[in-house]
């Protein structure tokens, strides 16, 4: 509006100045959008489905580590060894995998029982050198959780399970196939504290191991900041028992990875 100052009129200008208003009888065009930045793509660095030959090793895969603890009896002496891993087939002949994992029968002859049980950990890593540019990791995979895997059991377990990419813990839980009950009761802690026994499966009992507490399929996967050029992944289980079971004289308690994928973006 017009208003007069010392006989003259000033100009005062009272509208916003927006990218639309008038300023100086000039109209300023409005800013283009910013353009989003593009996602990155996903690149796939390793995938395995462990379906060739039986027997097949991998380089990018260690052995397998594994350690047991004396026992309460004293008939049985600490311990350790190494031993390869490799594509089996599971008991039911109609799926390949990376196994059996879990360590050797350490317990060869009754009594079974907790003074006599020992408890096994064994691990196993994946490395991944030459790795591009990226900012993030992604692990996927299938878990097979096999026989009579005991949960939170604090005679017969507790039987775990976990995972890590360069020591940077992304699982460490506890699995049971155990369903009974009173002081045999065998609750999980996946996907949460003191689950019922295979809770979070998406399949139970379809790789033929029913003739001991039977088996079952976790999918599972994680993504994580990751930029560094290399990655080891550490696969691990401690259980408690190290004996073999009673139908078929196996490992009574052990696992399998399968359909392992890791892409980067």
């Amino acid at each position: 509006m017009l208003q007069p100052a010392a006989g003259r009129w000033l100009l005062l200008l009272t509208a916003a100045l927006t990218p639309n208003a008038v300023s100086c009888g000039r109209t300023s065009a409005p800013s283009p959008p910013s353009a989003p930045s593009p996602t990155p793509a996903e690149r796939v660095v390793y995938a395995n489905d462990f379906n060739g030959p039986l027997g097949t090793t991998y380089p990018e895969w260690s052995v397998g580590r594994y350690s047991w603890t004396g026992n309460a009896a004293g008939t049985i002496a600490a311990g350790s060894g190494t031993e390869a891993i490799r594509t089996i087939e599971s008991a039911s002949g109609t799926q390949r995998f990376l196994g059996e994992l879990g360590g050797p029968i350490i317990l060869q002859a009754p009594p079974y029982d907790a003074r006599h049980f020992v408890r096994v950990d064994e691990s196993i890593d994946l490395s991944l050198t030459g790795l591009p540019g990226h900012g993030s990791l992604t692990l996927a995979l299938d878990l097979y959780i096999l026989k009579s895997w005991d949960g939170n059991n604090p005679i017969y377990g507790p039987d775990r399970w976990s995972v890590a990419i360069d020591g940077e813990r992304l699982l460490a839980t506890t699995f049971s196939n155990n369903f009974k009950t009173g002081i045999d009761v065998s609750l999980q802690d996946y996907p949460s504290a003191d689950s019922l026994p295979q809770t979070g499966a998406v399949a139970v009992n379809s790789l033929g191991y029913g003739f001991w507490f039977g088996d079952a399929t976790y999918r599972l996967s994680w993504t994580l900041p990751h930029s560094a050029s290399a990655a080891t992944v550490t696969f691990s289980s401690s259980l408690n028992e190290g004996k073999s079971e009673q139908a078929r004289s196996t490992r009574d308690e052990s696992w399998g990875l399968d359909n392992v994928r890791v892409t980067i973006r």
